[in-house]
């Protein structure tokens, strides 16, 4: 392991104070090699009350992270729970539980940079800080998996970032703690939406993040046999010469875990290359954007759990917009909404200013066409998003 600074903004080298130029090393020797602060303090001419106070505002800034070297992946270096404000958000809400994590270093995920072209500066770094949000949300949510799971149960997965990183994690603590994830082989595994080729903006990741991949990898991790595994295969129906769709007829789930998507610039529906997939949407996705692009307000306006659609934004949604959601619910491959809605527990994973329009609609009840019921959802969620949605009322 080691540690590197994160690529983010810095003040000017004329301007930073001489512990702040050295940060990388001091961090380095403190934290890996195990040189204590009051060994360190002779050499930098400062305290160790001072280099504490300056370690602690590195650490809670963001400015470094961990990279396993044989992986190549990283990590925040310090995620923590924030039970309190996880038990005032549940209680001003409609939604079970939640859990808060507070996660250090993803500032840029908290702003209106996500609103900026893909292609931008501004833009790349906000989707980046968007994938270590979720990758540290995704921690929190497989640790709450390992004190859901039960023997014989049925789960359902959906697509997207939050999913997979939780079933990454899942995978990562299994092979720690092999005895965790024993005695799992009876359960059954239920993908959710179609397939589609996406995947994270940043983090390297060998795998697309759709939900029959994270059905496969999960079922892999509990060795569950491929006959009690069903995947939903073509990200379309049958307008796309699909095969025949899976049967849930008298599927229960006892557990679905999904994120919270919003077909705004940063979504994978408008993104260029998802014309290869959804080709014969490509006019009805450009309706949608459209009609958000006449008012910033309607940038977060239409929602998405599990590939089903439904409105989130201010006033009355027009008539052919509606017809629009509608024909994309009608072709895209899901599940049935009553199978999402009936499951005893649904755990929600996304944080961030991208979702936050989205989670406050949907845990405050104001969307009647959410495919899922709020008062069986347990939310994984970041403390900026959860304080904004509390300060909202």
């Amino acid at each position: 392991m080691k540690i590197s600074p994160r690529n983010m903004p810095r003040p000017d080298s004329a301007t930073e104070e001489p512990l702040d130029q050295r940060a990388l090393e001091i961090v380095r020797r403190n934290k890996l090699e195990g040189e204590s602060l009051k060994d360190l303090s002779s050499e930098f001419s400062a305290g160790a009350t001072t280099l504490h106070r300056k370690l602690k505002t590195w650490l809670e800034q963001g400015r470094f992270e961990l990279i396993d070297k044989w992986s190549g992946q990283t990590s925040a270096l310090d995620v923590t729970t924030d039970e309190p404000l996880g038990e005032n958000l549940a209680r001003e809400t409609l939604i079970r539980r939640a859990r808060v994590a507070h996660v250090p270093g993803v500032e840029a995920a908290t702003g209106p940079d996500y609103r900026q072209p893909a292609d931008s500066d501004r833009g790349q770094v906000a989707y980046q800080a968007g994938d270590q949000l979720h990758r540290a949300l995704g921690d929190v949510a497989a640790r709450l998996l390992l004190d859901r799971l039960r023997p014989n149960m049925t789960i359902g997965l959906a697509s997207g970032r939050g999913v997979a990183f939780t079933i990454q994690r899942l995978e990562e603590l299994s092979r720690d703690r092999p005895a965790w994830i024993s005695g799992y082989q009876g359960a059954e595994i239920f993908s959710l939406s179609g397939g589609s080729w996406m995947g994270s903006w940043a983090i390297p990741f060998n795998r697309p993040l759709d939900a029959d991949a994270n059905v496969f990898h999960l079922g892999t991790i509990l060795q569950v046999s491929s006959g009690k595994r069903t995947y939903k295969g073509s990200w379309l129906l049958v307008r796309e010469g699909a095969p025949e769709q899976p049967s849930y007829e008298g599927v229960h789930l006892d557990l679905a875990i999904v994120g919270i998507g919003q077909l705004n610039t940063g979504h994978h529906f408008l993104r260029p290359d998802a014309a290869l997939q959804l080709e014969s949407l490509s006019n009805a996705l450009a309706r949608i954007r459209e009609f958000q692009e006449k008012d910033k307000d309607l940038h977060a306006s239409i929602a998405d759990i599990c590939h089903i659609l439904f409105y989130v934004g201010p006033g009355q949604l027009p008539d052919e917009v509606a017809e629009t959601v509608a024909e994309l619910n009608n072709a895209m491959s899901a599940a049935p909404k009553k199978i999402l809605q009936d499951a005893d527990e649904i755990i929600l994973v996304a944080g961030g200013a991208q979702k936050e329009e989205a989670l406050y609609n949907f845990i405050k009840g104001n969307c009647k066409d959410a495919p899922i019921d709020p008062a069986r959802v347990t939310l994984i969620t970041d403390s900026w998003t959860a304080r904004r949605i509390l300060e909202r009322g």
